[in-house]
């Protein structure tokens, strides 16, 4: 703490990160300020010394510095000066979110790519939609989810998208829809990243201002992706999928368009049938079986 309230020590370090020639003490100033991160009495101070110094000096390390442990200690000194207190300054500061997603997606280095979007969704979990960076972080978000490496970009939309206060903007910041269809339908994310995607796009249909806008090619394709799917380990993959189609089918004039969509019919009545099996063999279920209502609405 001592060290941290020290101008000059702070001073000192940001120059030697920036500006030394041997990559070796670079690394090492770097690392300095990575632990004097990990204390969360240091995070306002380092975040806010002298209007953002440090930000500007991690920014610039990731963004140019050759050395790989170099831009990994920076991604890493930005994750540890994360927390509620911070996030909004973070994600105010130029250019650092957008800095944070380019290197998540395009480093060289797999480990940079990981802190990188560490760093950027740890930031994100303390963003709330009446933030002015609010918009600036759902733009870096969408281009971080196109990273390679395993990353929580799909889990920070949904627990973004299941607060009502978010939902509306969610559904209108262009390319959240898209990202967010685009990972449901794709094989090559994980289930549980499909799964926290289409959960999003779950909780988007529980805005009754979103339900028109919602029903669009590109989200229609990834619901019928999402109720077409079989076997156990699709369960809730499934249902969300099922659960947001009857959502958007509670707006009127949506369902000639889902009832005309290619795949819709046709993958809800197998959910039906599968339901009626179920509710045959008296196994119980720990939801409201929706798709046969929802398919009768179709039909009608």
């Amino acid at each position: 703490v001592a060290m941290a309230k020290s101008d000059r020590v702070l001073g000192t370090m940001v120059k030697l990160a920036v500006t030394e020639s041997i990559p070796e003490t670079r690394e090492a100033a770097i690392s300095g300020l990575q632990n004097l991160a990990y204390c969360q009495a240091n995070r306002v101070r380092l975040v806010t010394y002298s209007k953002g110094v440090v930000l500007d000096a991690m920014r610039k390390t990731l963004s140019a510095d050759l050395n790989d442990k170099a831009r990994r200690r920076a991604a890493g000194t930005l994750t540890n000066m994360a927390c509620n207190d911070t996030a909004e300054y973070m994600g105010n500061h130029k250019g650092l979110l957008e800095t944070l997603a380019v290197v998540s997606t395009k480093d060289e280095n797999m480990e940079v790519q990981t802190r990188a979007v560490m760093a950027l969704t740890k930031v994100a979990n303390s963003i709330n939609s009446t933030m002015p960076c609010n918009r600036t972080l759902m733009d870096a978000l969408i281009v971080a989810s196109l990273s390679n490496v395993s990353n929580s970009v799909s889990q920070v939309l949904r627990v973004k998208a299941r607060d009502p206060d978010n939902r509306e903007s969610m559904a209108r910041h262009p390319g959240v829809l898209d990202t967010l269809s685009d990972i449901c339908r794709s094989s090559d994310y994980p289930i549980k990243d499909r799964e926290n995607a289409m959960r999003a796009i779950m909780h988007l249909t529980n805005e009754d201002s979103n339900r028109k806008i919602m029903c669009q090619k590109t989200v229609l394709d990834a619901l019928v992706v999402g109720a077409s799917v079989e076997g156990p380990k699709w369960i809730d993959f499934c249902e969300s999928a099922v659960v947001a189609l009857e959502r958007l089918a509670t707006e009127h004039s949506n369902r000639p368009i889902l009832g005309r969509h290619p795949g819709i019919l046709m993958a809800v009545a197998r959910v039906t049938e599968r339901e009626q099996k179920e509710e045959d063999v008296g196994k119980e279920s720990s939801h409201e079986r929706l798709a046969k209502p929802l398919l009768m609405s179709l039909l009608l």
